[in-house]
């Protein structure tokens, strides 16, 4: 009898000392989100680069804020979101955590995408390319002694707007042997000398939210005049190496190597967009709820 009341008692303190230490983390990751300036209106994005006009839905870090929000609020490794531009953050977050997301902002500077190629690209068959470079590429993470990952297969086919020039996709992916998809919904915006890139990964469970606001996103963004598709000027300009099917493909069909470093994003990215951000303790949601409780900062910029 006097074993198993010892054994009552050291149960009862090991959850005592874990849920203090939970409480206190969820503490520390609140104090941390206060200190982060959540910009809102027109936000410059990089050198003159492209401009971000957010409604009153949205919010914006600025690249210092984002890497310290994606390290030291949603745990990923020192250096996450190093290269970003920013990140949209959507202000109406619900306490839980499976249908939150957010949209990480980066440019790729590696030319101009031809569209000549839009409405002859067969998706179908370029899922099945892409599953067999997923397939290779995840046999050597495994080898690294990382979890693998498999491609499932579209959660929203590509669609391209000619006219504004910007596309949005969205793949349905599994890490390792959990039950839940993984939804990797990506946008892209087409311009001179480049292209940028906002990229969500997410649950599956935040499909629907992400497709209400993906007009919105999209008419949010807008290259500066200098940097718009239609200035290109092949006598100047750097033509990229990949049309929209290798954009859409990560450029697995053109530029060797180039989709396994996107593999070893997306296996950073479980975390950095995987959404543990504000459902895991009261203290944290609630600090993220009072921000945007205050009245509206005026408008600001974010210059990279």
């Amino acid at each position: 009898m006097m074993i198993k009341r010892m054994l009552t008692v050291m149960v009862a303190l090991v959850l005592v000392v874990s849920t203090t230490h939970a409480v206190r983390a969820q503490q520390d990751a609140a104090d941390i989100l206060r200190t982060l300036q959540f910009q809102s209106g027109t936000i410059s994005l990089g050198a003159n680069l492209a401009q971000l006009k957010l409604n009153d839905n949205f919010r914006f870090l600025n690249n210092a804020d984002t890497q310290t929000f994606l390290t030291r609020i949603w745990g990923n490794p020192p250096g996450a979101g190093r290269n970003a531009l920013g990140m949209i953050v959507p202000v109406d977050m619900s306490s839980s955590d499976d249908s939150n997301w957010a949209a990480l902002v980066s440019y790729d500077p590696s030319g101009y995408v031809s569209d000549e190629e839009a409405g002859k690209i067969d998706y179908d068959e370029l899922m099945a390319d892409m599953k067999k470079a997923v397939a290779e590429a995840s046999k050597e993470r495994v080898q690294h002694g990382h979890e693998k990952l498999e491609l499932l297969g579209w959660a929203k086919k590509p669609f391209y707007d000619a006219k504004e020039k910007k596309m949005y996709w969205a793949k349905r992916l599994r890490f390792g042997d959990a039950a839940e998809e993984a939804l990797n919904y990506e946008i892209r915006i087409l311009g001179r000398k480049g292209v940028l890139d906002l990229n969500v990964v997410a649950s599956m469970n935040s499909l629907p939210s992400i497709d209400q606001r993906v007009g919105a996103i999209l008419s949010m963004v807008e290259f500066n005049k200098g940097n718009t598709y239609a200035e290109f000027n092949p006598s100047v300009d750097q033509a990229a190496a990949y049309g929209l099917a290798g954009l859409v493909a990560g450029g697995v069909l053109t530029k060797a190597g180039f989709f396994k470093g996107l593999i070893a994003l997306l296996f950073a990215s479980k975390k950095l967009l995987g959404l543990t951000l504000i459902g895991g303790g009261a203290a944290i949601w609630g600090a993220f709820k009072a921000l945007f409780r205050r009245k509206s900062p005026p408008a600001a910029s974010s210059n990279e």
